[in-house]
């Protein structure tokens, strides 16, 4: 659709988080007429925009609030407008679309500031060291506030979590991955039909994130990629295969990157803290879609902060707002009809236990909390001894496809060591199955609901990763590079994607609705009971584009 002035509905949704932050608006959304006035302006906002109503009630009722705004509750919102329902979404973290100091909207990944870290004096990182000498202990501090990266620690894993409208997808790697068949014919009920994942949510989510593949002339000619061509090529040496994988990078924006004519982003070292160009994050897919709807509404520095059930049935959520240094602006209560939760499995999880835990929703089942994975992740640095280029491009393009020592499927991704100089390493992300689980318990002293991840639930995916990367190493004369993690060959203490904890079919039915809670639903990766040995957020959408369209057939 588009009006007079040729403005798309998800250009539309763009402008309005383009130029919200005008305005320091504390909630995001335009009603569906406005879109006939063109492309929204500061003014146009001040005249249309509701975020006064929030501001001066204590209490208010919306009929579906989705609780986050990354992969499922994004795709949740934009189909339930698109049915003509009326969508509130709260988020956590920031709207990302005010510059800072140095014009941009994220900061330089090697001059971090405010904009860096989730409330933490210092960087954070899987690597304890920069090029296995710099410890990052020793790096500056930052300034305490609402940054995009989150690390949640707990004995034995920190897990990594985007903070901010688009979720995961504002720092993840833009790998848009489709699981191995035999791994969702093992972790998914068999209620669900894996070929129809496959036929229509897995093609429908890629779309709708704007999936693509680097071309491979430009691929082979790159620079920028000469690191994943030797360590496509090592692999290959080993008998093990290659491929190009699906990104939510535009990797044509990627291609004028290397020729100059635009800014770099993927090329300049962007990733972790957000990439000013280039990345389809969800702000610039489904989400500026929802926004499109005039149907949507978005609140961001909005924390929930419990939930419980009113003796009409309708589900009251208790929120605190907050500005960007962490001071409490307001602290009110929402109810709704319909209550999707897609915080993440760290967050979603979190909540549904403490409720259960201090019985604000006594009636969750035993498995909420339950069958929590890491993705068996492991993070190595190889010394290939060959050159790998000075130049790198964060966002990865190659994986390779592999068997570990229990015959079982092994995924690993090439990712960069962006220094600026040429380091003959490479280094990689594998992802395998965890046989050890983990689980959540709440702790009443701090209010919080804690995972718990056993020390040996490393061993299995350790080995695992060892199974391929010491056959690779091997016949090429290769060895890993033990000082990026204090000593130790991998990083086996940490995840950028998490899974579990609402396992599908166990603590919700097979749509996601949660057992005992008719009306409430989780949307996001906490549903996925184990291990999905792919980067998690193809996934997450596909689920949720299925899951909604369930819903909402319901609902009519």
């Amino acid at each position: 659709m588009t009006n007079d002035k040729t403005l798309s509905r998800r250009q539309w949704g763009q402008s309005v988080l383009a130029v919200g932050a005008q305005l320091g608006l504390s909630s995001v959304g335009l009603p569906l007429r406005a879109l006939s006035m063109g492309a929204p302006t500061a003014a146009t906002l001040a005249m249309l925009m509701t975020e006064d109503a929030y501001a001066a009630q204590s209490d208010e009722y919306v009929p579906n609030l989705v609780v986050g705004t990354g992969y499922g509750g994004s795709v949740t919102a934009l189909r339930l407008a698109q049915k003509g329902q009326q969508v509130t979404m709260l988020e956590m973290g920031r709207l990302w679309n005010t510059p800072g100091k140095d014009g941009k909207i994220f900061c330089k990944p090697f001059s971090p500031d405010d904009r860096a870290m989730w409330f933490k004096d210092r960087i954070t990182a899987v690597f304890s060291t920069i090029g296995g000498v710099i410890p990052i202990s020793s790096l500056l501090k930052v300034p305490v506030a609402a940054g995009i990266l989150d690390v949640v620690s707990s004995p034995n894993m920190n897990v990594y979590l985007g903070r901010g409208v688009g979720g995961g997808s504002l720092v993840n790697l833009a790998m848009l991955i489709t699981p191995y068949r035999e791994t969702l014919q093992r972790i998914l009920p068999t209620s669900i039909s894996v070929d129809e994942m496959y036929k229509t949510y897995y093609p429908r989510a890629l779309a709708g994130l704007k999936g693509n593949q680097i071309r491979p002339a430009y691929y082979q000619a790159s620079a920028y990629h000469k690191y994943a061509r030797v360590a496509c090529a090592q692999a290959a040496k080993a008998g093990i295969p290659w491929r190009t994988l699906d990104s939510g990078y535009d990797m044509a924006y990627m291609e004028k990157e290397e020729a100059g004519t635009v800014p770099k982003s993927a090329l300049g070292n962007e990733g972790g803290f957000g990439n000013n160009y280039g990345k389809n994050s969800l702000d610039k897919t489904y989400i500026a879609d929802a926004l499109g709807t005039g149907l949507v509404n978005i609140r961001p520095l909005t924390e929930v902060t419990s939930i419980t059930r009113a003796a009409d049935g309708r589900y009251v959520v208790a929120t605190k707002q907050i500005d960007v240094t962490g001071t409490v602006l307001a602290t009110r209560t929402i109810s709704c009809d319909r209550l999707f939760l897609g915080g993440g499995s760290i967050g979603t999880t979190q909540l549904l236990v403490k409720a259960r835990a201090t019985g604000t929703l006594p009636n969750l089942n035993e498995h909420v909390g339950t069958r929590w994975s890491s993705n068996g992740e492991i993070f190595m640095v190889r010394n290939v001894h060959t050159s790998t280029g000075a130049k790198t491009s964060v966002l990865p393009v190659t994986g390779i496809d592999a068997r570990d020592h229990r015959n079982q499927q092994v995924y690993s991704m090439n990712i960069a060591i962006p220094l600026g100089i040429d380091t003959f390493s490479t280094a990689h992300i594998t992802m395998t199955q965890t046989p050890e689980l983990g689980h959540f318990t709440y702790d009443a002293q701090s209010d919080k609901s804690v995972l718990q991840w056993g020390v040996t639930a490393k061993d299995e995916p350790t080995t695992s990763a060892h199974t391929v990367y010491d056959r690779i190493n091997t016949v090429n004369g290769a060895n890993y590079i033990k000082g990026w993690f204090a000593g130790k060959t991998v990083g086996d203490d940490s995840t950028y994607h998490p899974l579990g904890g609402c396992p599908i079919g166990l603590a919700t039915s097979d749509i996601g609705e949660v057992k005992g809670y008719p009306g409430m639903y989780v949307t996001d990766s906490s549903l996925f009971p184990d291990s999905l040995i792919a980067n998690p957020a193809l996934s997450t959408a596909a689920m949720a584009e299925r899951n909604i369209e369930r819903i909402i057939a319901q609902m009519i």
